[in-house]
C-alpha cells in the first residue's frame, strides 16, 4: 500500500512545529504496523483548516489523491485534515472516484460506505462547532481584557515585551518608532521611515522587513499612545508604558489619513502644480506630462479630459513669483489662523471622514448613484482638507511659517523641498490654467490665481 502522511496544526506559538512532529510520528507508527510504504510526508504548520485559505501541503495531498499516486492517506484525526464540510465533501468525492483509503490514528473511516461518510461528516461538524465556540470564547475574553485596560497579543508587538508578568518597553525599537513618527510629522515620507528602520537593522516581530503599509499601521495603532481599542473602537486607557504621546499620534493620524498625502506618497514629488492646477475649460485636474510641438520634447501641464495644455516652466514661474511677492509683504503673518480649538477641529475631521466612508455603503445598497456619491465625497474631502490646513497652521506645521519668518523669502523658497513648496501653494491659493486661442503665445493672464480665504 502506497501511503502519504498529512499533519497540520493551526497555531504554532513557539515556531518549533512540535505538535506537527508528534502527529507525524504517530502516523508513521500506524503505517509501519500495517506494513504500508510512506511515499511522502506533507505538513502545514501554523495554518488553519477553518478559514478556507490555501494550504500548500493539503493542496499537494489532493493532487496525489486525484492522480492515484497513493492508495492511502494517514492523518492523526479527521480535523487535522479539514474542519470545513465543503472541504470534506471534496475529499469524499476523490476517495469515491479513486478508491483511496483514509486512515486515522484515532480510528479508521471507510469513506466508501454510507456509514463511514456519515461518521466523517459528524466529526467534521463537531470540529466546526468547536471552532465557533472557541471563537466566541476568544471574543469574550478579548472584550473583557480590553475593558480592564490590559494588552493582549498573539505575536509580540514591536516596541514591547513581557517580563515577570509586566509589559516593558524595548528601548531600541521604541526609539526607532519615535524617530519614524518625528520624520513623518516633519514632512518626510513613510518610505524614508522604512529606510531608517532598515539602516538600523530592525525588522517587524514577524521577522520581515518593514514596508510602508506595516509602518503606517504601527504609527496609527492606539496601543503606542497607551489606549485600548477593540473592534476599532477606543475603549479605555491601557496599563502599559506609552511610546507615542496621544497628542503626537493625533497629529500623525491627521497626516497619514490625509487623502492628498496618500496620493503623493507612492512616488517622489517632481512637479509643483501636478495634481493641483485646474483646467480653465472643464475644471478637471491637470498633471505634468511630456509634450512635443515640432521640436524637442518639453514638460507641460495637461488636462486629461479636454487636453488643454501649457508649458510647465512658464506656469511655475508665474505662480512662484506671486507666492514670493505675497509672502514678502509685511502682513504675511496674517495668513495664519490663531486661537484654534485643535481638538474640536480634529473631532470635526473625524466626523467628516466617517460620513465620507459611509458613502460606499449607500452606493452598495443602491441608495445613492455613483455620481451622487462622487459629488458628495468631493465636497466632504474639500471640507476635510480645509480643516486639516487650519490644524497645520495652528500647530505651526505649515511651510508658510518658515517663509514668512525668513529675511529673504525668495532664498527661503528656493531652499525649500519641492513637497513643502507644493503644500504652501495648496494652502495659499487655487490655480486655474485658462484656454487661449490656437497659436496664441503664453501670457501670465492665462494663469488664474484665487486666494484661499
Amino acid at each position: 500500500m502506497r501511503s502519504v502522511i498529512y499533519a497540520r496544526q493551526s497555531l504554532d506559538r513557539t515556531g518549533e512545529g512540535a505538535a506537527v512532529e508528534r502527529q507525524v510520528a504517530d502516523c508513521q507508527q500506524l503505517a509501519d504496523r500495517r506494513g504500508w510504504t510512506v511515499l511522502e510526508t506533507l505538513t502545514d504548520n501554523d495554518m488553519s483548516a477553518s478559514t478556507g485559505k490555501p494550504r500548500p501541503g493539503y493542496q499537494r495531498l489532493l493532487t496525489l489523491m486525484r492522480s492515484r499516486s497513493v492508495d492511502a492517506v494517514v492523518v492523526w484525526h479527521v480535523d487535522r485534515l479539514t474542519r470545513r464540510l465543503v472541504d470534506l465533501e471534496e475529499v469524499i468525492s476523490i476517495c469515491e472516484g479513486t478508491g483511496v483509503r483514509l486512515a486515522t490514528v484515532t480510528g479508521d473511516l471507510d469513506l466508501s460506505t454510507d456509514t463511514g461518510r456519515m461518521m466523517a461528516r459528524i466529526l467534521a461538524s463537531v470540529a466546526r462547532g468547536e471552532v465557533e465556540r472557541k471563537g466566541a470564547r476568544q471574543k469574550a475574553a478579548n472584550s473583557q481584557r480590553a475593558d480592564a485596560g490590559r494588552m493582549g497579543w498573539t505575536r509580540r508587538p514591536f516596541g514591547y515585551d513581557k517580563r515577570d508578568g509586566s509589559i516593558v518597553v524595548i528601548d531600541e525599537e521604541a526609539q526607532a518608532l519615535e524617530q519614524a513618527a518625528q520624520m513623518v510629522l516633519a514632512g518626510e515620507t513613510l518610505a524614508a521611515g522604512v529606510r531608517m528602520l532598515a539602516e538600523r537593522g530592525l525588522e517587524t516581530t514577524a521577522g520581515k522587513p518593514w514596508n510602508v503599509t506595516s509602518l503606517r499601521r504601527a504609527l496609527l495603532n492606539p496601543r503606542y499612545a497607551g489606549r485600548v481599542s477593540y473592534n476599532g473602537a477606543d475603549v479605555t486607557a491601557g496599563k502599559w508604558p506609552v511610546i507615542l504621546p496621544a497628542e503626537a499620534q493625533g497629529r500623525l493620524t491627521d497626516k497619514l489619513r490625509d487623502v492628498r498625502r496618500r496620493m503623493q506618497q507612492g512616488t517622489e514629488v517632481k512637479y509643483l502644480l501636478s495634481g493641483l492646477a485646474r483646467c480653465g475649460r472643464c475644471g478637471a485636474v491637470m498633471f505634468a506630462t511630456t509634450m512635443k510641438n515640432h521640436g524637442s520634447p518639453y514638460m507641460g501641464y495637461r488636462c486629461k479630459e479636454c487636453y488643454l495644455a501649457r508649458r510647465l516652466d512658464v506656469v511655475d514661474e508665474v505662480v512662484e513669483g506671486v507666492v514670493i511677492a505675497r509672502l514678502s509683504q509685511p502682513d504675511a503673518a496674517s495668513l495664519f489662523v490663531e486661537d484654534e480649538d485643535v481638538p474640536a477641529l480634529r473631532a470635526e475631521c473625524a466626523e467628516l471622514r466617517e460620513r465620507r466612508d459611509d458613502l460606499a455603503g449607500l452606493l452598495a445598497d443602491g441608495l445613492l448613484s455613483a455620481s451622487a456619491v462622487r459629488d458628495r465625497s468631493q465636497g466632504l474631502t474639500g471640507k476635510i482638507r480645509d480643516l486639516e490646513d487650519r490644524i497645520s497652521q495652528a500647530l505651526g506645521e505649515s511651510p508658510l511659517a518658515a517663509l514668512t519668518d525668513a529675511d529673504d523669502v525668495a532664498a527661503a523658497w528656493a531652499a525649500m523641498p519641492l513637497r513643502a513648496r507644493k503644500q504652501a501653494v495648496d494652502l495659499l491659493m487655487t490655480v486655474k490654467i485658462l484656454p487661449a486661442g490656437k497659436g496664441a503665445r503664453f501670457n501670465p493672464d492665462q494663469v488664474q490665481i484665487d486666494w484661499r480665504s
